[in-house]
């Protein structure tokens, strides 16, 4: 650690531990095509926050034109997000005119 950190700077290093975590991490590499997926360490239950399209869509594809990663589905009613892709911007569920899109977790 002295070879690393050299004189007192070594005082910013706050050892730490996770025994239990769960987080989501965003591959962005490939920007056209970012990934998002979920991690956990130790026995932490995986919690993921995604939007989720109603029954009552009306398949206008609003929504499909805000989001960003074109990560929605329209070939169907309702219209399907792929949550791989999705970045959780909230654009879609804001611009929904029957409000059929909806966060959860």
């Amino acid at each position: 650690m002295k070879k690393i950190y050299p004189g007192d700077t070594k005082d910013a290093i706050e050892v730490f531990q996770l025994y239990e975590a769960q987080g989501e991490y965003f591959d962005i590499s490939n920007p056209s095509n970012i990934v998002r997926d979920t991690i956990t360490i130790g026995k932490a239950e995986a919690v993921q926050t995604r939007y989720f399209v109603g029954k009552d869509c009306i398949g206008c594809k609003l929504c499909y034109s805000v989001c960003p990663q074109k990560c929605i589905d329209i070939s169907s009613v309702p219209v399907v997000i792929n949550q791989n892709h999705c970045l959780h911007c909230g654009r879609c569920a804001e611009i929904c005119p029957g409000q059929c899109i909806e966060k959860r977790g």
